[in-house]
């Protein structure tokens, strides 16, 4: 079920996406989006409160505030940060890439009282991993400031890495608001 509003959607993450692994065992559950063109990323489910799009025009900026901090919005009456995740990890900030979108989708994750999204342009899947199976990332795969993001990795089927994000250490790059 979608549900709508004048100025974006709502999408429930329990009925929106396939489940491409089976569940047994302790495996977990994570959402996975594109951080860009090569890589792909994976959000615990347990941390994300909700998924929904974003029109930039609905983001009101805040002056001298960190870069990746794109501004606040207006979310169910509570106002919310919006966070440029492919730029806090060090890619091209969101309004400086040479296609520039105009909305994008945002990981609503709670940090204590305070709901936070993380845009990024799109959303896949639900996948299924065993989190015995996450792998270490050494020093030399990424660049530093990605790699302090990031709890680890899952391969896909096809080998590709799925970077998994530590969703307490992107909060922290928040705590001097």
């Amino acid at each position: 079920m979608v549900q709508s509003n004048d100025r974006f959607s709502s999408l429930p993450i329990n009925s929106q996406f396939r489940l491409e692994n089976s569940t047994q065992g302790n495996n977990q559950r994570f959402l996975r989006f594109p951080l860009n063109g090569k890589v792909n990323g994976l959000l615990p489910l347990a941390d994300l409160r909700g998924v929904i799009q974003v029109a930039l025009t609905e983001i009101l900026p805040v002056p001298q505030v960190a870069e990746f901090l794109l501004g606040i919005m207006n979310w169910r009456g509570e106002a919310i940060w919006i966070l440029d995740l492919a730029g806090l990890l060090g890619a091209t900030h969101w309004c400086r890439r040479e296609s520039v979108r105009n909305s994008g989708m945002a990981m609503l994750v709670q940090v204590q009282n305070q709901t936070v999204g993380l845009l990024v342009e799109q959303v896949n899947t639900i996948e299924v991993h065993d989190p015995q199976e996450r792998l270490e990332i050494s020093t030399s795969m990424l660049p530093g400031r990605l790699g302090s993001f990031l709890q680890g990795y899952f391969v896909d089927s096809q080998g590709s890495p799925l970077m998994l994000l530590d969703t307490q250490v992107v909060i922290q790059a928040l705590q001097p608001l």
